[in-house]
């Protein structure tokens, strides 16, 4: 069921101009295209289902230059352009293209601004800051970044523990990125086993609520808003790219 509904999921939003959404409501359309493309290089034999590997990747592209033109936009609230820069770090990821990360770092230690002595400051201590620290330490080799990322991760768990789920979703794929970015060069093997085991108790939590929101997302149907339909997207995604990978 969760297959026919990414698929026709896929060819719908196909169909639109990103130009056509504001930018808040974008990120999960990115990143369920960076997965797509992912699994059409991995198995290309899925190009019949979702097309060529550059035409996603063209689509991609088109939602990071919608980014971009809000990078150094100061009406948008510091935490959403952390986002944005996130994003467009997230696309060099699959197309090496040092002009998304250039600007991606430039925009990064803008919103990063140093203190009189020299130490990075944050703005909040959000999700999309928790990506942009990990990014700057994967592509900057920052290690002050590093650490402050894993400070946020380590808080998360602590309040998601306490039953405050709130964003819970966000700091899943924060925490997910620092353990593939960050966690997986710094971490004690003591310390990597038990970020494991956090993520492992999490995931239950994470794949009730995403379950939460495909039903919502079903129900709501031809009325349901751009963000759930991008955010159901990218979830749907993930989960086929991980089906797909079963199969091997």
């Amino acid at each position: 069921m969760e297959k026919g509904l990414f698929h026709d999921l896929y060819k719908r939003l196909n169909t639109l101009d990103v130009r056509s959404y504001s930018p808040d409501q974008l990120s999960g359309l990115l990143h369920g295209y960076l997965t797509v493309y992912s699994m059409v290089r991995v198995y290309p034999w899925l190009e019949a289902d979702f097309g060529l590997p550059v035409d996603i990747h063209e689509r991609a592209k088109a939602i990071a230059r919608v980014f971009l033109g809000q990078l150094g936009n100061k009406d948008v609230p510091v935490d959403t352009r952390a986002g944005y820069v996130a994003d467009v770090m997230d696309v060099y990821q699959v197309y090496s293209d040092l002009g998304y990360l250039d600007s991606g770092v430039d925009a990064a230690y803008g919103i990063l601004s140093s203190r009189d002595n020299g130490r990075i400051a944050l703005p909040c201590r959000t999700p999309n800051v928790c990506r942009l620290l990990c990014n700057c330490y994967y592509f900057a080799g920052d290690e002050e970044c590093g650490e402050l990322a894993g400070r946020l991760v380590t808080e998360a768990l602590g309040y998601i523990r306490g039953s405050d789920r709130g964003d819970l979703l966000a700091w899943w794929d924060a925490i997910c990125l620092y353990d593939d970015t960050v966690g997986a060069m710094k971490l004690s093997q003591v310390e990597q086993e038990r970020l494991d085991g956090e993520r492992a108790r999490l995931r239950v939590s994470v794949e009730r609520e995403e379950d939460a929101m495909i039903e919502r997302f079903r129900q709501a149907g031809v009325d349901a808003d751009a963000g759930m339909a991008t955010g159901v997207f990218y979830i749907l995604a993930r989960r086929e790219f991980e089906r797909c990978n079963g199969k091997k």
